[in-house]
């Protein structure tokens, strides 16, 4: 039986056809080789490929979660604030509200003991209220214009830091000029008025009348409306027989109908002033009747003073004009007291009555905005943007009030009082912990 057959070979060398069989398959196995490599090449690359992206992912991640608490601890930490500051405003304003209270009734208490010094003719005790009423008034003054000051500073610190600093600021500039500008006219118009009043009663006839005589006497014919007062009696004015007997009132009235106030003497006594401020509150008395009765209040008690000074003392035409000097003092405190009304402006939402009395004030007192702003244009040389940045300056709330050697009793004992109110609920401001 034969063999199978071997390979062929042929002078020692393998047959072609083994040959290049052997070459194939090393050719396969070398690319199998190649695309395992390859293969396991790319597996490798996409594995720390993606193990990179998860670090990368996991990265920011991470930094995202830490941005996102740092801006909540961020957020948290203002709203802290915030209300800190809120707490803060609520303690303040609830201070300065009783504050005021405080000064009511105080003022209260002066009206109460200066009328019991008037009838009982006790002169001392009349000079004692009349020292005791302007010291109260003059402090009160100074709290008024430092709370016009924080109000101030507030909204332009608003305007400051707002996103459109730049064109708020330059708005801002003009309204402060606008305002001074109109503060100007204004304190003009009170000025002269004040003036005006104190000459045209130096040369009234009627103050020259002696202080004990016939009082004019009132005609007022059937059917005919009630005026104005003389006095404190409503007639009209220029129906009044002449008298024998001085009549400051009279003057007073006639110089407010003169220059436009819109307002009785008669309803500026204490206990009448509460129908000024239904007549406010109705619109029937306008901010410029105030500033006009207020100059021509003020230019009275200038022209009765003169009077008050050149009497004797001790006699009854001394006492006549320091009664009439207090009178209209009360009359003005008054006035002044209705910026504490909250009643509101007929037609407006926003409008009291206390409001336009204190920007009536705001002329007088120079403690409106127009009014700060005027004094820092003059001292910045008419420069706004200076106004503007000295009026953003950072105040001092609360803050508790100098007292000087050339400062009377009463406003040292004022200051005092108003100090030892704030330390009772502020401790740090007296050095206590």
């Amino acid at each position: 039986m034969p063999r199978g057959q071997e390979k062929n070979i042929v002078g020692g060398q393998i047959d072609p056809y083994v040959q290049s069989s052997m070459q194939q398959d090393k050719q396969q196995a070398e690319n199998r080789l190649v695309t395992a490599m390859q293969q396991t090449g790319a597996t490798q690359r996409t594995a720390m490929q993606e193990r990179g992206a998860g670090e990368r992912a996991s990265l920011q991640a991470s930094t995202q979660r830490a941005g996102m608490a740092a801006q909540a601890e961020s957020d948290d930490k203002r709203a802290a604030e915030a209300e800190i500051a809120r707490r803060e405003d609520r303690k303040f304003s609830q201070t300065m509200q009783e504050a005021s209270q405080e000064f009511q009734a105080k003022q209260s208490e002066l009206d109460r003991e200066q009328q019991k010094a008037i009838i009982s003719g006790d002169r001392k005790h009349k000079d004692e209220i009349a020292k005791r009423r302007e010291a109260l008034r003059r402090f009160n003054i100074e709290l008024n214009m430092d709370a016009q000051e924080r109000n101030t500073n507030a909204m332009l610190s608003i305007i400051k830091g707002s996103l459109k600093r730049e064109s708020s600021m330059e708005k801002a500039k003009t309204m402060l000029y606008d305002e001074s500008e109109k503060f100007d006219k204004d304190k003009d118009i009170y000025t002269k008025t004040v003036e005006k009043v104190t000459e045209a009663v130096g040369f009234d006839k009627r103050m020259d009348l002696p202080v004990r005589g016939e009082p004019a006497t009132k005609v007022v014919p059937a059917g005919s409306s009630m005026g104005f007062s003389a006095g404190f009696t409503r007639v009209r004015t220029g129906e009044m027989k002449p008298g024998t007997q001085a009549e400051p009132m009279a003057v007073l009235q006639d110089q407010i109908n003169k220059y436009g106030g819109n307002i009785s003497v008669e309803e500026m006594a204490p206990t009448n002033v509460y129908k000024i401020e239904t007549q406010i509150q109705e619109g029937k008395i306008k901010t410029e009747d105030i500033n006009k009765t207020f100059g021509a209040l003020e230019g009275m008690l200038a022209a009765v003073l003169e009077r008050k000074v050149s009497a004797a003392k001790g006699t009854e035409e001394s006492d006549f004009w320091q009664d009439t000097h207090m009178k209209i003092v009360q009359m003005r405190d008054g006035l002044e007291g209705l910026a504490n009304s909250k009643k509101k402006i007929a037609d407006s939402k926003t409008e009291t009555v206390g409001a336009r009395i204190q920007y009536a004030l705001g002329t007088v007192n120079n403690s409106s905005l127009g009014g700060r702003a005027a004094r820092m244009r003059d001292l910045m040389g008419g420069e706004f943007q200076n106004v503007f940045e000295e009026m953003t300056k950072s105040v001092q709330v609360p803050k508790l009030y100098d007292i000087s050697e050339d400062m009377n009793e009463y406003d040292i004992e004022y200051r005092t009082w108003f100090n030892n109110y704030l330390g009772q609920r502020y401790p740090e401001l007296q050095g206590v912990e």
